[in-house]
């Protein structure tokens, strides 16, 4: 679907941009003012107001205008996940980044994650400049395991060990339990998902271009089983019940009070970024354990121009200029940011080894699964019934199969 304002404007403003950076336009003065309207997330580190300000240095003629809401009508360039690129394809939202890719020979596609850059890829054009990337990733309370003298988990650990760790620091006396198995929110799906997947099994035939649901297939059973039993064989997660008794918000009271050995969050949440109070004790951080595979899911944040703004050229000038830069919270999408020491001192060493192992395995979700909500639906459901013992994986999934064929 070709954008509305079509591939002339861009065409246009490229070679206004290559003016612009030229210095001059023929010996006229700098142009007049412009000033551009970014949409961010909420950013504790305050980076995004150093960027800006470092922006404007190198730029006089721009100003960026920050702000973490408003619709993308109201910006000229805003950050969204590939969760929201069907929608605005569909509502003529963005500008097609096709036409400013080619003519910027700095642009290395080379250097970005493949599954990051593709995911924003629709039509045979690029809709957004991937940002950053975010993965569920395991946490654990290094003051626990140390209490009772259990060995850290390490890159590449399986479900086994995790298992052996979730055991060896539950401990009914004291109220700690293993493992905060997720019961609420999005956490409660990408968690058992995530288990799916590295079981080698899937939620659809295919992630790249889904057409049915597959629920019941027997690896997310096993998986499942694995997952039901951290509740109902082993006692290393509590129990929907237990979790309600531990208060809300869950499982933030229980981490900070220390109630929870280990726990999975996004890696965006580390240290408590995204949580009312940062984290007291001492933390860790690695992949999720994995089994027949490794995998985590993930979700990538990028970098579009609002199809409303009058000034896409200081747009791309601003995206070009971001996507040198590191994301606040996330793994950045390009490997080359990933990989340097700048990441390792924004993070730490431990953190950022176990992001870069984890991001190669990430699991990037393509946009149309939302095609499949109804779907999705009764999936969430089946895994309320598992959590609460109210059904065996096996009936549960089947049972969701057979409600989501009809």
């Amino acid at each position: 679907m070709m954008n509305r304002r079509g591939l002339g404007p861009l065409v246009r403003w490229g070679a206004l941009l290559v003016l612009l950076l030229s210095g001059c336009l023929g010996g006229v003065a700098m142009p007049d003012p412009v000033t551009i309207v970014f949409i961010h997330p909420q950013d504790p580190t305050g980076l995004y107001a150093q960027w800006a300000e470092q922006f404007q240095e190198n730029h006089r003629h721009v100003t960026v205008e920050l702000r973490t809401s408003g619709p993308p009508s109201a910006a000229d360039v805003f950050v969204a996940t590939q969760f929201e690129l069907a929608g605005y394809l569909q509502s003529n939202t963005i500008l097609d980044l096709s036409g400013f890719i080619e003519q910027t020979e700095a642009f290395n596609r080379a250097d970005y994650y493949p599954a990051a850059l593709e995911i924003f890829r629709s039509q045979g054009r690029q809709w957004a400049v991937p940002f950053g990337i975010d993965m569920l990733m395991l946490f654990y309370n290094q003051d626990i395991f140390d209490r009772y003298g259990v060995a850290y988990p390490e890159v590449g650990w399986t479900w086994s060990g995790f298992l052996d760790r979730a055991l060896a620091t539950t401990d009914p006396g004291a109220g700690v339990f293993g493992y905060a198995l997720q019961h609420d929110g999005d956490l409660a799906i990408y968690e058992p998902v995530t288990l799916i997947y590295q079981r080698g099994g899937g939620i659809f035939d295919s992630l790249d271009a889904p057409t049915r649901v597959t629920f019941d297939a027997p690896a997310n059973v096993e998986a499942l089983d694995f997952y039901a039993s951290l509740i109902h064989v082993h006692g290393t997660a509590p129990t929907p019940q237990e979790a309600q008794q531990l208060g809300h918000p869950y499982p933030w009271l229980g981490v900070m009070g220390g109630r929870f050995a280990m726990w999975s969050m996004m890696f965006s949440e580390r240290g408590g970024a995204r949580w009312p109070t940062p984290w007291e004790m001492n933390w860790g951080v690695v992949p999720m354990p994995s089994d027949a595979v490794a995998g985590t899911l993930a979700m990538a944040e990028g970098l579009f121009v609002s199809a409303e703004t009058e000034h896409p050229a200081e747009a791309w000038l601003w995206i070009t200029y971001l996507s040198q830069q590191i994301s606040p919270l996330l793994v950045p999408a390009r490997m080359s940011l990933a990989q340097s020491p700048a990441f390792e001192r924004r993070t730490g060493s431990t953190a950022a080894a176990a992001a870069r192992a984890a991001v190669a395995d990430g699991i990037l979700v393509n946009p149309e699964v939302l095609g499949f909500e109804p779907q999705l639906g009764v999936l969430v459901e089946a895994f309320v019934q598992i959590r609460s013992g109210e059904l065996t994986p096996e009936i549960a999934l089947t049972g969701a199969q057979a409600r989501s064929e009809h």
